[in-house]
């Protein structure tokens, strides 16, 4: 459970980083939200992009909390190595971290606004 703990921390720490440095980069106005056409048809500030690592931080601790309570349900809290539901948990966490940097990026870069969600 360490382990996993650690790693879903370690993620956690790298988007919450990953932020930090992108929210410097950042233009002043960013897109909030697409159009069906994905196209930006809403802007915010900057600070926006502050929502998204801490997505990903409630979702780790949620995730350590399920896989807390699923070893102890079934009686491997001691169990030294990663059980299959926490690879899938870590699955997840990676996922969102690479989304969470392929949409700071395109907020950084203006991507998204000039040419809309296709324009990548």
């Amino acid at each position: 459970m360490r382990v996993f703990t650690w790693i879903v921390r370690t993620i956690v720490a790298g988007a919450v980083l990953m932020c930090v440095i992108m929210i410097g980069l950042a233009p002043q106005t960013v897109v909030t939200h697409f159009n069906s056409a994905g196209f930006a048809d809403s802007f915010g500030s900057r600070w926006w992009l502050v929502m998204l690592p801490l997505l990903v931080v409630v979702t780790g601790e949620v995730m350590i909390k399920l896989a807390r309570q699923k070893r102890r349900k079934l009686g491997l809290l001691q169990l030294p190595t990663l059980t299959g539901f926490e690879g899938q948990c870590l699955g997840v966490m990676v996922g969102f971290s690479v989304l969470l940097w392929v949409i700071l990026q395109s907020e950084v870069q203006g991507r998204l606004v000039s040419g809309g969600i296709g324009g990548w």
